[in-house]
């Protein structure tokens, strides 16, 4: 009796240790602070996964750069096995995902919900180049950039000779066409310096990234004239998926994709709309929309810039046609 009680335990034990070997743990490798907004959207969605992969796959989050600290290099994380998955810009390898560009498109997208939807439903056609070896969780933007001066700007015509930060050529001939002078060399972590020196007077960004890098405290006047956002991503490396179980494949599947962009898209709208109220309930602060006279008038300046960058893009114009299809159908949910 005893020994097949003994037996019987034994067993127990070598089952339990089994089940516990076949949970195959995944390393996902984020940059981002563990108290950021997109931190706290990972967590939520490596919850779900966790929770419908209970004892068969497991993702482990890795915040704060605990894998690698530098966003450029996120790929390398996952091509040198470092990381199952990472948090990655397109923008940061431009001969990789050539096509990242579209969501960049002027007074195009309006919300960061137009354009992560927009940009999952382009991978989802097939016409994102780059995400060879790579199994995407989800493909994303942030929220439209909008116009943010120290100075005030009632309308397009003030934005004439103002020295306009523009990280990209794309920007460049942005924000040429509507009369400014456009500087390189800036970006989100020093361009609200720069406005403070008047080294620049007119910043693009959004509301909530306008709190994180400072320029919430510095301008006090804000147009608002959609400019295209940056296309974001979460991947996987191929390598990693291929080693998955039928099961964890099965459990991977059913939250990569829309469960992830619709967690994004909530989070970070409702972060935008929060940060929007803050200024526009401040009396100091200007906060001005376009006219109809001056929509108009910015259609006719960038709806050539766009179609200009189709025409020297490949498949830049199906590129450009889809990209409007996908946001009208988000549009009229």
């Amino acid at each position: 009796m005893k020994i097949s009680k003994l037996v019987a335990a034994a067993a127990l034990t070598l089952g339990c240790t089994f089940a516990q070997a076949q949970v195959q743990k995944l390393k996902f490798a984020s940059f981002e602070a563990p108290q950021a907004i997109a931190s706290k959207i990972f967590t939520q969605w490596i919850e779900g996964v966790n929770k419908d992969g209970a004892g068969v796959v497991e993702i482990e989050y890795f915040a704060g750069g605990a894998l690698g600290r530098d966003p450029r290099a996120q790929l390398e994380l996952l091509e040198n096995g470092v990381a199952d998955m990472a948090w990655m810009f397109p923008f940061f390898a431009p001969g990789r995902f050539a096509d990242s560009v579209i969501t960049n498109m002027p007074l195009t997208i309006h919300n960061v919900r137009e354009g992560s939807y927009a940009a999952w439903n382009l991978y989802q056609r097939g016409m994102l180049r780059g995400f060879d070896n790579l199994v995407p969780m989800g493909v994303m933007t942030g929220p439209s950039m909008v116009l943010f001066s120290t100075k005030p700007m009632p309308g397009l015509d003030s934005l004439s000779g103002r020295k306009s930060a523009a990280s990209s050529p794309l920007q460049q001939k942005i924000l040429g066409k509507l009369g400014a002078a456009p500087v390189s060399g800036f970006n989100f972590s020093n361009s609200a310096e720069a406005l403070q020196r008047g080294s620049l007077d007119v910043d693009l960004t959004n509301f909530s990234a306008s709190v994180s890098f400072k320029q919430f405290d510095v301008a006090k006047h804000v147009l608002i004239l959609p400019i295209g956002p940056s296309m974001v991503s979460v991947v996987m490396s191929k390598a990693s998926y291929d080693k998955l179980t039928p099961a964890a494949k099965a459990i991977i599947d059913k939250h990569r994709g829309e469960r992830l962009v619709k967690i994004w898209a909530d989070t970070i709208g409702a972060r935008e709309e929060e940060v929007r109220a803050m200024w526009r309930a401040d009396a100091n602060r200007g906060y001005n929309e376009l006219s109809a006279a001056d929509r108009a008038r910015a259609e006719s300046l960038l709806n050539p810039v766009s179609e200009e960058w189709a025409q020297g893009h490949p498949n830049g114009p199906a590129l450009l046609k889809a990209l409007r299809e996908e946001v009208a159908k988000v549009r009229g949910r």
